[in-house]
């Protein structure tokens, strides 16, 4: 949330940016930024695995913005600023530059007080930053698609019901070909968020939540191939009992 915003009596401080090993059954963590004030979230690794992206609050007075730090814990750079608008959701796209979710164009969620973001982007110093989405309230948690896309969760409420709101979109990283990927007229579940790639498939994997709730809900494998909405393109689902739930 925002410094002023709503929902301000929710904000937890206390948080670090973390690299976990995993050596068979052995694990090593090493911290790379400790921050008992505020919250550090969505990081994303550079392509050859030197440098990572992130957004972080420092404390209760402060908005998010995106920095970057070398993988060894050197090098803390902040990208963005600006005090009542969040940053958030950066990645990283193959010709250097960088997309992120951003409330620069305010707004808020049409249900309820929440401040919403849509799809920014910006060279990889932080400047040229330019709008490369503008739907009616959200677009963000993106991610890359093996063609370039960018892969998206968009939250709108034009020609659909209040309950399925939330689904999956692509966009070119310079903003020109927004289009559906899956879920835009999927009654259940309402939501489909947080998408992944699955490596050497064209297959993605998605949380399957409820459009008014937490970020929460049962795991997805998404083959948009069998169709754009409904059962079908669902392959697979945790818990599996889950896809009873999904009709369109």
């Amino acid at each position: 949330g925002l410094s002023d915003a709503q929902s301000e009596r929710h904000f937890i401080p206390g948080s670090a940016l973390c690299i976990l090993e995993i050596n068979g059954t052995k694990t090593e963590v090493t911290t790379l930024i400790d921050d008992p004030q505020g919250v550090i979230r969505d990081p994303d690794v550079s392509f050859d695995g030197t440098k990572i992206l992130f957004s972080m609050r420092n404390d209760v007075q402060d908005d998010y913005h995106i920095y970057e730090i070398n993988a060894d814990g050197s090098g803390l750079t902040q990208l963005t600023s600006g005090l009542g608008l969040s940053d958030i959701d950066p990645i990283y796209l193959p010709d250097g530059n960088i997309v992120f979710g951003s409330s620069r164009e305010p707004k808020f969620c049409m249900c309820n007080r929440h401040i919403m973001c849509n799809l920014f982007s910006m060279e990889a110093d932080g400047a040229n930053i330019q709008q490369i989405g503008k739907s009616t309230l959200f677009e963000g948690h993106s991610t890359l698609l093996p063609d370039g896309r960018v892969l998206c969760d968009r939250w709108e409420y034009v020609d659909r019901n209040f309950g399925d709101a939330q689904a999956l979109w692509t966009v070119n990283p310079d903003g020109t070909g927004h289009a559906i990927y899956y879920g835009n007229n999927t009654a259940s579940p309402g939501g489909v968020i947080d998408a992944r790639v699955i490596p050497g498939s064209q297959q993605v994997i998605a949380v399957l939540a409820g459009c008014h709730d937490r970020p929460w809900g049962a795991l997805g494998i998404i083959n948009r191939q069998k169709g754009v909405d409904g059962p079908p393109s669902v392959l697979r689902a945790w818990p599996p009992r889950f896809r009873q739930q999904i009709s369109t």
